[in-house]
């Protein structure tokens, strides 16, 4: 059966196969043919007895040359002189072990890395002579090298050595597995073309520990209720037999063993148990993922968030679109009567565009004028303009304003900023906006935008203007003072090939609001598109920390993004609690951040960066 074999990954078995019947297919051995074969690196990861297995190949103690370094030395040579295989002892290939005191710290030194490499690379090369004189020979050196490699140091923290990918890697399940049974998994294996690399599978526990200890724990746990069972953690400890194995357990997100935060009675007993799932005894070792499968795990994952992604901007989009306007269109800005549109809707105003402009026939006028005079003619009388919101009579003007405004629209006629860069300000906030070139664009190919926003209320006067101000201001922008006045008409689009559409959130009325601007907490990212008052959930949010979040308990964080989001996410949970701005928020966010620490160990984060990560 799969689960019951003891080296990880079928690769590695061909890795080891290879090495095996090198030693063995031929009668003179490997060292006589070494102007014939390459020299075959094995790292054996994991296994506390390589050296027995050697042996278990049909070795004789006298075929192995055992090294703690591959520096090529006069008595490294000596040594080595037709021996079958050059055995690498060694505790760090990769790492710096630092001292202080009784602690120690290790970890990854490039440069202690890149020396080891170097050395592999040398010895696959190196030819020297051997012996004195007339006795002087050509050094035939072992074509087999196995590093044994128990601390899996020769993949530490995920570096992998650049140049030298000749390295067969292999892993065992069980630290102390029998070279016999780890020989069996060899037959009826082909060797591999050449050496392959296989990724190491961290794990503080082997397969069969966890399994005996769980064995000790069915026959001694005190009681169960609803599925799960309950054990006191003195005699959690006593059963699995040690401090290393009883933690182990506990960071082992397949079993979901937890342990109490309070005291709770079961029974005539009150206890922190210890709370071990019953589905956690039918663990039958872990499941190995080589890094091509964990590649393509990964892509799945990526689809899915894309997928989530796009249905969640689809629904906003359209939520936006859909929203029924009081619209005001008219030709040319000379008159003050408006014809006037009831329950428009923003993909009527932009379905309008192509027919609108061709009854006034704006474009083929456009790029036809020559003169400043001509443009501004055009302007006047053969242009399409808008403006939302309820007018008494029909007639433009800011004292006629009745309600009802909601869309923010703004004119950039300076900076010379592309499409694109108008875009990016859109996103960087998390805002909805529509943007298109203003009738200048198609007269003289002047970079002019115009940027269409969605408020979420209606506006008065005042709080028009603050609005379009602190938008402005918000996305690092020059608008043309007009675009503050309410009563302000706005060029139509022209041709809707040009109008592009960013997928984001309404713009916060309240927000800029004179009495919330100054409450705003700086420590606390701005809830846009959210009023103070709002009963939303901290997920409804729309910000980049509120979109880890949601990224995170949704998907999880694949890894190399884990720290910097979980990093991102625990301060925004915090500095929400620790507001009294957003006290209604606090308990949500007490509760979500035991959510996103629980899906910290979900991702495979370990017990110490997580408490890192929580400092």
């Amino acid at each position: 059966m799969q689960e019951k074999q003891e080296i990880i990954y079928e690769k590695s078995r061909k890795n080891l196969k290879k090495v095996f019947n090198r030693l063995n297919g031929r009668d003179d051995g490997a060292a006589k043919h070494v102007g014939m074969e390459e020299v075959l690196f094995l790292a054996m990861g994991g296994y506390n007895r390589t050296y027995e297995l050697l042996i278990s190949m049909g070795l004789n103690p006298t075929d192995i040359a055992t090294f703690s370094s591959l520096k090529i030395t006069d008595n490294f040579v000596r040594e080595t002189h037709l021996k079958k295989v050059l055995y690498i002892k060694k505790i760090n290939y990769l790492t710096k072990v630092d001292n202080y005191g009784e602690a120690t710290q290790r970890y990854l030194n490039l440069n202690v890395a890149d020396e080891f490499e170097e050395s592999l690379l040398v010895y696959k090369h190196a030819h020297r002579f051997t012996g004195v004189g007339a006795k002087k020979v050509a050094w035939v050196k072992p074509t087999v090298v196995v590093m044994d490699d128990p601390s899996l140091n020769l993949q530490f923290s995920g570096h992998r050595l650049r140049y030298a990918n000749f390295i067969g890697f292999v892993q065992v399940k069980n630290r102390n597995a029998s070279p016999y049974n780890i020989l069996s998994e060899l037959k009826g294996v082909e060797e591999a073309d050449k050496m392959m690399f296989a990724m190491y599978q961290k794990k503080e526990l082997d397969d069969q520990v966890i399994m005996d200890a769980l064995n000790q724990l069915r026959m001694n746990v005190h009681h169960e209720l609803d599925g799960e069972w309950y054990i006191k953690p003195s005699d959690y400890k006593r059963v699995v037999g040690s401090n290393e194995v009883a933690n182990g357990l506990k960071e082992i997100k397949e079993l979901g063993i937890t342990q109490l935060k309070n005291n709770k009675r079961i029974g005539s007993s009150v206890s922190r148990w210890v709370v071990i799932p019953e589905e956690a005894f039918n663990f039958q070792g872990f499941e190995y993922k080589d890094e091509d499968e964990i590649f393509e795990e990964e892509i799945r994952a990526e689809e899915e968030r894309e997928r989530l992604l796009a249905e969640r901007q689809e629904k906003m989009l359209e939520e936006i679109m859909s929203i029924e306007l009081p619209l005001n269109v008219q030709a040319g800005y000379i008159r003050a009567e408006m014809g006037y549109l009831k329950d428009e809707t923003l993909q009527s105003f932009i379905d309008a565009t192509d027919e609108l402009s061709q009854d006034l026939n704006s474009l083929e006028l456009l790029e036809g004028a020559t003169t400043q005079e001509e443009y501004d003619e055009i302007k006047k009388k053969n242009l399409a303009y808008f403006l939302d919101g309820n007018y008494a009579n029909n007639r433009r003007s800011d004292d006629n304003y009745e309600g009802g405004r909601r869309l923010i629209v703004l004119d950039v006629d300076e900076g010379e900023y592309t499409r694109s860069q108008i875009e990016d300000k859109l996103e960087s906030n998390g805002l909805f906006g529509i943007v298109y070139p203003t009738a200048r664009y198609y007269f003289d190919g002047s970079q002019r935008w115009r940027l269409i926003m969605m408020a979420d209320e209606e506006m008065d006067k005042e709080n028009y203007k603050h609005t379009t101000r602190g938008v402005a201001e918000m996305l690092g922008l020059e608008a043309d003072s007009a675009s503050s006045k309410i009563s302000q008409l706005m060029g139509y689009p022209l041709a809707s090939k040009d109008i592009s559409t960013v997928i984001g959130t309404m713009v916060s009325v309240s927000q800029f609001k004179p009495e919330h601007r100054s409450r705003i907490v700086e420590n606390v990212v701005r809830f846009r598109g959210n009023s103070f008052e709002s009963t939303k959930s901290l997920r409804d949010f729309k910000h980049k920390q509120a979109d880890l979040l949601n990224r995170a308990l949704e998907t999880g964080i694949p890894k190399g993004e884990r720290n910097e989001s979980y990093y991102q996410i625990i301060r925004f949970l915090r500095d929400t609690q620790s507001s009294d701005e957003f006290s209604k928020w606090h308990e949500e966010a007490a509760e979500l951040e035991d959510k996103i620490i629980s899906q910290m160990y979900t991702d495979g984060l370990s017990e110490s960066e997580v408490e890192l990560l929580c400092r």
